[in-house]
């Protein structure tokens, strides 16, 4: 008999707090320390599903704890990903989910991989000479 006591509080304790964490606020209602974080998705922002705006203010809560470089490399993400169609947002999604069920050390190979080419990409854009103005 107490369980079940318990069981109903508990769930009107989840009941109470679901709409406070899911809460879906409009881009007015963001904080200016929110808005700065996300500020590349503001004119999508009140297009975005609720657990997407969830997802990205999780981001903004961290944001304000990254380095000046990381929180430029957090825009660019999300200057990249707001450019995105759905289709192209679909697919990233799904090489995640697939990438996600590989075994650690698979996972680790190809973060190698993907670090190494990254490395070469930005050697490559270096040994470029930047365009000299014409007279």
């Amino acid at each position: 008999m107490q369980f079940n006591h318990l069981c109903k509080y508990a769930a009107a304790a989840v009941a109470l707090l679901i709409p406070l964490l899911a809460h879906a606020a409009t881009w007015a209602e963001l904080t200016p320390q929110q808005q700065q974080a996300l500020a590349p998705l503001s004119g999508e922002w009140n297009k975005l599903s609720e657990k997407q705006q969830t997802n990205f203010l999780g981001i903004a809560k961290r944001y304000p704890k990254l380095t000046p470089l990381q929180q430029e490399r957090v825009h660019d993400r999300l200057v990249r990903w707001s450019k995105l169609t759905p289709e192209q947002r679909d697919h990233i999604r799904e090489k995640y989910r697939t990438y996600r069920k590989l075994p650690p050390e698979k996972r680790e190979a190809m973060k190698q991989h993907l670090r190494q080419r990254h490395a070469m990409r930005e050697q490559a854009a270096s040994a470029v000479a930047p365009a000299q103005p014409k007279p």
